[in-house]
């Protein structure tokens, strides 16, 4: 703290040393300026450097000059509200650097408490809401056999009846009770993305678990680091990903767009973009 506070008193030195050297100081401020470089070495130097600058400025051609109190008030002004004097007393410089080294270390130490949060969290970071929807962390979570947590912590989710579903989004729902009998709807939630919603059906078949995705044409969406592979499926343009641990399927129907996520055979996959296309 006292180094943050000489550092700016310091440089409020600096700044008289510069209306010195340009003969602009106050006369009421002379003897102070006097006394303070006899103890202070630095300044003398910065002292002697200014003048030596201003030599050599007068023996060469002569430049633009603007005198330093006037780039100080343009400075000032375009920095702060509050209008400024040229060079405030000595106490005055103390009280109000106090204050602001004050609040500056407030700051440091609430960082510095947060960021030991997130350490002991194991490094959790909270993400910023997103326009797109990340499916990329729905297959994170289902390859390594985390429930999904990562996902539904990105997107709320709530759990609805089928009817609920239908009036929750402004698209037509997908027709998913004209699956084949073997394929059971176990859930049916509403995630919300930035506002947007989409529908997602849980199914279970012979023991797999099938998860497909509905949303509006138009949704941003993306499936992470994983690459796919363009094919047809039932005469419709398809996008695959074959993850070997589980399938990806994703494809567009009238109003809305679809990903299917599970442990799918090629024949299962007919089937549920025959139905749902």
């Amino acid at each position: 703290m006292k180094k943050i506070i000489s550092f700016i008193q310091h440089r409020r030195w600096q700044r008289a040393l510069a209306l010195y050297a340009d003969n602009e100081l106050p006369q009421n401020e002379m003897a102070r300026v006097h006394k303070h470089l006899e103890s202070c070495a630095a300044c003398r130097h910065q002292l002697a450097d200014m003048r030596a600058c201003r030599e050599v400025l007068r023996a060469g051609r002569t430049p633009l000059f603007v005198p330093m109190e006037q780039l100080w008030q343009r400075i000032t002004a375009r920095t702060s509200a509050l209008p400024q004097k040229a060079f405030k007393r000595w106490g005055d410089f103390s009280s109000v650097n106090l204050r602001w080294a004050a609040a500056v270390a407030l700051f440091i130490v609430m960082g510095a408490t947060l960021w030991k949060k997130s350490i002991e969290r194991g490094g959790e970071i909270v993400a910023p809401a997103s326009a797109t929807i990340d499916y990329g962390i729905f297959l994170d979570d289902l390859r390594h056999n985390v429930a999904e947590a990562s996902f539904y912590k990105r997107y709320p989710a709530q759990v609805v009846q089928l009817a609920d579903a239908r009036q929750a989004v402004a698209f037509p729902l997908a027709k998913i009770e004209a699956l084949p009998d073997s394929f059971r709807l176990d859930c049916v939630r509403v995630l919300e993305c930035n506002g947007r919603k989409c529908i997602q059906f849980t199914c279970v078949k012979a023991g797999k678990t099938i998860n497909i995705f509905q949303h509006a044409l138009g949704q941003a969406w993306t499936i992470g680091q994983y690459n796919s592979a363009c094919a047809r499926v039932c005469s419709t343009e398809c996008s695959i990903m074959n993850l070997k641990e589980v399938m990806a399927i994703n494809w567009q129907g009238k109003d809305s767009e679809y990903l299917a996520i599970g442990e799918l055979t090629p024949q299962e996959l007919a089937q549920v973009v025959e139905v749902l296309r």
